[in-house]
């Protein structure tokens, strides 16, 4: 496995888990400083689905995807500087 490919299964993995965990601790604790890391994926499920008629499933299948995607990309450009900076 080249070091690209490990990178990019590295970030989408940790990308995911980060969301789910968040998710969860969300509801778990109402906290709203949790919530604010996932306003994306909240919008874009409130958008799709309505604010009052979407459901913790909805959120589950909209918003834990958008935010998986948004922080593994984050994630992937953290890895691609690290090594960078390694490699120099």
């Amino acid at each position: 496995m080249t070091r690209r490919t490990w990178q990019v299964w590295v970030a989408v993995v940790t990308g995911f888990a980060v969301s789910a965990l968040l998710f969860h601790l969300t509801y778990m604790t109402r906290s709203k400083v949790l919530a604010r890391p996932q306003f994306i994926g909240f919008f874009v499920c409130m958008f799709l689905r309505g604010v009052h008629s979407a459901t913790k499933a909805d959120y589950e299948f909209i918003a834990l995807p958008i935010n998986g995607v948004i922080y593994a990309a984050f994630i992937l450009a953290l890895l691609r500087i690290m090594w960078r900076a390694e490699s120099n």
